[in-house]
């Protein structure tokens, strides 16, 4: 199941091997939960994604550290690989002045 997130990324990396694997690596940074008395400031977390979407961060690499929006879903690996979930980004985009997905509709009630 997919989902739209906001994120503050902050960098991103990409990796072909010579076995034919590839994949990115997006980096983005959270506050720390208030309600974590173990935790304080900033927290970073990786999520995981294909090698073409390294290529949609282009356009917001001059600005990051900045706000994005990303299409992610949750993702298991079997338990031999050690049975992780991760978020996978499936698709990045700046967010839009509204701070959803959809642009506002022309029946809007805003003057």
């Amino acid at each position: 199941m997919m989902n739209t997130i906001q994120a503050h990324v902050i960098g991103a990396t990409r990796y072909k091997m010579d076995n034919g694997v590839s994949g990115a690596k997006i980096h983005v940074m959270q506050a720390a939960s208030p309600d974590n008395e173990n935790a304080l400031g900033n927290q970073v977390s990786i999520m995981t994604a294909n090698f073409d979407i390294f290529d949609q961060l282009h356009a917001a690499a001059p600005h990051m550290p900045c706000a994005m929006e990303l299409d992610i879903e949750l993702r298991t690996s079997s338990v031999a690989a050690g049975g992780k979930t991760v978020l996978h980004v499936l698709g990045a985009r700046k967010p839009n002045a509204t701070g959803s997905q959809h642009a506002p509709s022309a029946s809007s009630d805003k003057k």
